[in-house]
């Protein structure tokens, strides 16, 4: 195997990782993110959580890794979108950090 060739291939595979999760917030819908919330999540916790001085995500991609973390323990079999309407709703209202879908 030509050692400069699989050096060219692998800056392509990372560029279309990055656009793949980059590009599936922008199907995001805010309000859509607000309604799964309000009726999944406040019945564990309220919106303190997003509010302590510890939390877990600090950027976008952190925010949907604990939507994905939460979604997947909670058997809630929410689709790409659905988990990206979570994250941005949060990442805008409780995070204030800028997502791809804002």
């Amino acid at each position: 195997m030509d050692y400069l060739n699989a050096y060219r291939i692998r800056p392509a595979w990372l560029v279309i990782a990055a656009l793949a999760t980059v590009s599936s917030a922008f199907g995001a819908d805010p309000d859509r993110g607000r309604m799964l919330l309000e009726t999944h999540c406040v019945s564990c916790h309220d919106s303190r959580v997003y509010k302590r001085d510890s939390k877990l995500g600090t950027n976008y991609e952190e925010i949907r890794k604990q939507v994905v973390r939460w979604e997947t323990n909670t058997s809630r079999k929410w689709n790409d979108s659905d988990i990206d309407s979570v994250a941005t709703h949060l990442a805008r209202l409780y995070y204030k950090v800028p997502c791809p879908a804002c």
